[in-house]
């Protein structure tokens, strides 16, 4: 890996991004993937864009699927986010609190907000992907709750980091 590869991979370790989760239904199984690169990208058509690091597994079902959801997941949703970044993990458990909508795709219900989308379009750059991906629908959570923050390989919670400069 080269200086400037290790440089940026430094720079965006330290740079806070919100945690997403996308689900997908491919052939009638269930995937899913924990993702920090999730963007605003266009009002219309509404629209997200992401990357994924590779073309296969759930991101491989990702780019399969008819239609998909992102969840930005809540901060008391650490467990679900790290299920869903490591291979063999518990996922679509019972206790994870999820349903399939009409449309297929899992959704969890907790997430504080989830979008179900669909690839616009996306380019290959590298070994990773780009997606533009049009929103069809806003699904809300059950309860309104802070959005789950990662940096430096840890994930944060924005109530506490509140909390903590509150009492400084």
């Amino acid at each position: 890996m080269s200086e400037l590869s290790i440089d940026f991979r430094t720079a965006f370790r330290h740079h806070p991004a919100g945690v997403a989760l996308i689900t997908a239904t491919v052939d009638q199984a269930y995937y899913g993937l924990t993702i920090s690169s999730l963007a605003s990208l266009s009002i219309d058509p509404v629209s997200v864009s992401f990357s994924l690091a590779k073309e296969s597994g759930a991101a491989g079902a990702v780019l399969a699927a008819q239609s998909f959801v992102i969840h930005l997941l809540g901060e008391d949703q650490q467990e679900l986010a790290g299920n869903f970044a490591q291979p063999g993990a518990p996922r679509f458990t019972s206790d994870q609190n999820f349903r399939i909508l009409p449309t297929g795709e899992p959704h969890f219900i907790e997430a504080p907000v989830a979008f179900r989308a669909s690839i616009h379009s996306s380019i290959s750059i590298g070994g990773s992907r780009l997606i533009a991906a049009e929103v069809h629908e806003v699904l809300h959570g059950q309860r309104l709750q802070q959005h789950l923050v990662y940096q430096d390989r840890e994930y944060l919670k924005l109530s506490e980091l509140r909390a903590a400069s509150a009492s400084n």
